[in-house]
């Protein structure tokens, strides 16, 4: 998966979450006028509050850190695979595709998020977006990196083509590429409609 890919559908699963626990408590409140409904209604609730906790912890999202999560990995390993010694990062997918660099991140972003400092673990949690949207089990001895040895070498001759040959031919490149870059279309029209581009670039917000 390319730029827009990452970036527009890590976007978008964010936002969707966003939206999800921060609605008005009263929309999930059970209903008493059909069965069906209060038995959700008894079972959601919990969990709703829960959700909502957690986000008042988190506070409003930047979108910005969403954006810079979501290619993390490759920021760092695309990089440094291209313009570092290849016997320390051989492929382009490294140590920011591990598992173990992720929970790194994840759990340094718990800790900060006491002191209510959110952006490490927004960051985190986009990056591991990133791996999943990568579908990083493909490469458990990347994903679970040490414990199934050393990193595969890839070379790096012939990157720029054979990306660009993939973005046209397959399927499993260019379709999430469409829906990202629809997503982050979708976001820009609505910043430029509600005047919100300056804010998005001081704050983050994305309304």
């Amino acid at each position: 998966m390319l730029i827009f890919g990452h970036t527009g559908v890590t976007v978008g699963i964010i936002k969707a979450c966003d939206i999800l626990i921060n609605r008005p408590v009263n929309i999930y409140q059970p209903d008493s006028s059909s069965r069906f409904r209060l038995a959700v209604g008894k079972k959601w609730l919990p969990l709703y509050h829960r959700l909502n906790g957690i986000g008042r912890q988190v506070g409003p999202i930047d979108y910005r850190i969403v954006l810079l999560g979501s290619l993390l990995p490759d920021i760092m390993d695309k990089a440094l695979w291209l313009f570092a010694s290849s016997s320390i990062f051989p492929s382009g997918r490294d140590y920011g595709h591990t598992f173990l660099f992720n929970l790194f991140l994840f759990i340094c972003g718990l800790v900060l998020i006491k002191y209510k400092k959110s952006w490490l673990l927004i960051i985190s949690l986009s990056s591991i977006i990133h791996l999943i949207l990568d579908q990083m089990w493909d490469m458990p001895i990347t994903l679970w990196w040490p414990l199934l040895g050393p990193f595969q070498r890839l070379e790096n001759a012939g990157w720029l083509s054979n990306i660009l040959r993939a973005l046209f031919t397959d399927p499993g490149i260019y379709i999430p590429e469409i829906i990202g870059l629809v997503i982050i279309l979708v976001m820009g029209y609505r910043l430029i409609v509600r005047k919100s581009i300056l804010n998005f670039i001081r704050t983050g917000a994305m309304g």
